[in-house]
Protein backbone atom coordinates (compact mmCIF):
# COMPACT_ATOMS: atom_id res chain seq x y z
CA UNK A 1 0.00 0.00 0.00
CA UNK A 2 3.13 2.38 0.86
CA UNK A 3 4.66 1.36 -2.34
CA UNK A 4 1.62 2.19 -4.24
CA UNK A 5 1.21 5.45 -2.97
CA UNK A 6 4.99 6.45 -3.42
CA UNK A 7 4.82 5.67 -6.49
CA UNK A 8 1.17 7.44 -7.13
CA UNK A 9 3.00 10.40 -5.92
CA UNK A 10 6.43 10.25 -7.81
CA UNK A 11 3.91 9.72 -10.82
CA UNK A 12 1.96 12.70 -10.31
CA UNK A 13 4.95 14.88 -9.61
CA UNK A 14 6.70 14.17 -12.86
CA UNK A 15 3.46 14.86 -14.48
CA UNK A 16 3.13 18.16 -13.18
CA UNK A 17 6.70 19.16 -13.80
CA UNK A 18 6.09 19.88 -17.48
CA UNK A 19 3.24 22.05 -17.21
CA UNK A 20 5.11 23.91 -14.44
CA UNK A 21 8.18 24.04 -16.79
CA UNK A 22 6.37 26.21 -19.72
CA UNK A 23 7.27 29.66 -20.44
CA UNK A 24 4.07 31.74 -19.84
CA UNK A 25 2.31 33.23 -22.22
CA UNK A 26 3.31 36.62 -23.40
CA UNK A 27 0.61 39.33 -22.99
CA UNK A 28 -1.49 40.18 -26.22
CA UNK A 29 -0.04 42.83 -28.06
CA UNK A 30 -2.34 45.12 -30.62
CA UNK A 31 -1.46 46.39 -33.73
CA UNK A 32 -2.84 48.70 -36.32
CA UNK A 33 -3.05 46.74 -39.43
CA UNK A 34 -2.83 47.63 -42.76
CA UNK A 35 -3.81 44.52 -45.49
CA UNK A 36 -2.89 45.73 -49.07
CA UNK A 37 -4.94 43.36 -51.62
CA UNK A 38 -5.85 44.45 -55.16
CA UNK A 39 -4.43 47.39 -54.83
CA UNK A 40 -6.75 48.25 -51.90
CA UNK A 41 -5.68 49.24 -48.47
CA UNK A 42 -7.99 47.35 -45.61
CA UNK A 43 -6.97 48.67 -42.10
CA UNK A 44 -7.88 48.19 -38.50
CA UNK A 45 -6.08 46.12 -35.27
CA UNK A 46 -5.05 42.78 -34.76
CA UNK A 47 -3.92 41.42 -31.48
CA UNK A 48 -2.03 38.80 -31.00
CA UNK A 49 -0.18 36.58 -28.21
CA UNK A 50 2.34 33.89 -28.40
CA UNK A 51 2.80 31.35 -26.24
CA UNK A 52 5.86 27.99 -26.67
CA UNK A 53 5.64 29.37 -30.53
CA UNK A 54 1.98 28.90 -30.80
CA UNK A 55 0.28 32.19 -31.45
CA UNK A 56 -3.32 33.11 -31.04
CA UNK A 57 -5.50 36.04 -31.83
CA UNK A 58 -8.09 38.32 -33.04
CA UNK A 59 -7.96 40.42 -36.25
CA UNK A 60 -10.57 43.15 -37.11
CA UNK A 61 -10.41 45.14 -40.12
CA UNK A 62 -13.12 48.10 -39.82
CA UNK A 63 -12.07 49.95 -43.51
CA UNK A 64 -13.16 49.92 -46.63
CA UNK A 65 -15.66 47.27 -44.60
CA UNK A 66 -15.54 44.98 -41.23
CA UNK A 67 -13.65 41.75 -41.45
CA UNK A 68 -13.55 39.67 -38.51
CA UNK A 69 -10.95 37.08 -37.70
CA UNK A 70 -9.45 34.74 -35.17
CA UNK A 71 -5.88 34.47 -35.79
CA UNK A 72 -3.94 31.48 -35.42
CA UNK A 73 -0.33 29.87 -36.21
CA UNK A 74 3.13 29.64 -35.23
CA UNK A 75 6.16 31.84 -34.54
CA UNK A 76 9.85 30.88 -34.73
CA UNK A 77 12.56 33.35 -34.99
CA UNK A 78 11.03 36.63 -35.70
CA UNK A 79 9.18 34.90 -38.58
CA UNK A 80 4.89 34.56 -37.95
CA UNK A 81 2.79 32.29 -40.19
CA UNK A 82 -0.87 32.44 -39.61
CA UNK A 83 -3.68 30.51 -41.36
CA UNK A 84 -7.14 31.42 -40.07
CA UNK A 85 -10.63 31.84 -41.58
CA UNK A 86 -12.42 35.42 -41.32
CA UNK A 87 -15.90 36.49 -42.05
CA UNK A 88 -16.77 39.52 -44.55
CA UNK A 89 -19.71 41.22 -42.10
CA UNK A 90 -21.60 43.25 -44.64
CA UNK A 91 -20.96 40.61 -47.78
CA UNK A 92 -21.83 37.91 -44.99
CA UNK A 93 -19.23 35.64 -46.77
CA UNK A 94 -16.58 33.45 -45.02
CA UNK A 95 -13.05 32.82 -46.53
CA UNK A 96 -9.61 32.16 -45.50
CA UNK A 97 -6.18 34.28 -44.89
CA UNK A 98 -2.51 32.92 -45.05
CA UNK A 99 0.00 35.42 -43.62
CA UNK A 100 3.82 35.44 -43.24
CA UNK A 101 5.05 38.39 -41.18
CA UNK A 102 8.51 39.36 -40.59
CA UNK A 103 8.87 40.97 -36.97
CA UNK A 104 12.11 43.34 -36.50
CA UNK A 105 14.41 42.19 -33.76
CA UNK A 106 13.45 45.07 -32.07
CA UNK A 107 10.15 47.01 -31.64
CA UNK A 108 8.78 48.23 -34.97
CA UNK A 109 7.03 48.00 -37.93
CA UNK A 110 6.45 44.12 -39.06
CA UNK A 111 5.94 43.43 -42.88
CA UNK A 112 5.03 40.49 -44.55
CA UNK A 113 2.51 39.01 -47.42
CA UNK A 114 -0.69 37.10 -47.36
CA UNK A 115 -2.89 35.37 -49.58
CA UNK A 116 -6.53 35.37 -49.42
CA UNK A 117 -9.02 32.71 -50.58
CA UNK A 118 -12.88 32.96 -50.83
CA UNK A 119 -15.75 35.92 -50.78
CA UNK A 120 -14.90 36.11 -54.79
CA UNK A 121 -11.18 35.87 -55.14
CA UNK A 122 -9.13 32.62 -55.20
CA UNK A 123 -5.34 33.35 -54.19
CA UNK A 124 -5.84 36.98 -54.08
CA UNK A 125 -1.42 37.84 -52.97
CA UNK A 126 -1.35 41.15 -51.03
CA UNK A 127 0.81 42.90 -48.31
CA UNK A 128 0.37 43.10 -44.66
CA UNK A 129 1.91 45.97 -42.04
CA UNK A 130 1.72 45.39 -38.44
CA UNK A 131 2.76 48.46 -36.68
CA UNK A 132 2.32 48.59 -32.80
CA UNK A 133 -0.65 49.74 -31.65
CA UNK A 134 0.45 53.72 -29.23
CA UNK A 135 -0.45 52.58 -25.31
CA UNK A 136 -3.51 53.81 -24.24
CA UNK A 137 -3.54 56.67 -21.50
CA UNK A 138 -5.37 56.86 -18.17
CA UNK A 139 -7.48 58.91 -17.72
CA UNK A 140 -6.47 62.25 -16.08
CA UNK A 141 -7.69 61.99 -12.25
CA UNK A 142 -10.48 64.63 -11.42
CA UNK A 143 -9.49 67.06 -8.37
CA UNK A 144 -10.23 66.42 -4.84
Amino acid sequence: MIREAALAAVVGLVAVTPIAAQKKPLPAKTYDVTITADNKPHTGTMELAVAAGRVTGKMHITKPSEITGTAAGTEKGGLMNLDFPYHMVQSNCDGRIAMAVNFPPKTGTAKGKVEINGCGSTKLPGTIELVPAPASKPAPKKGL
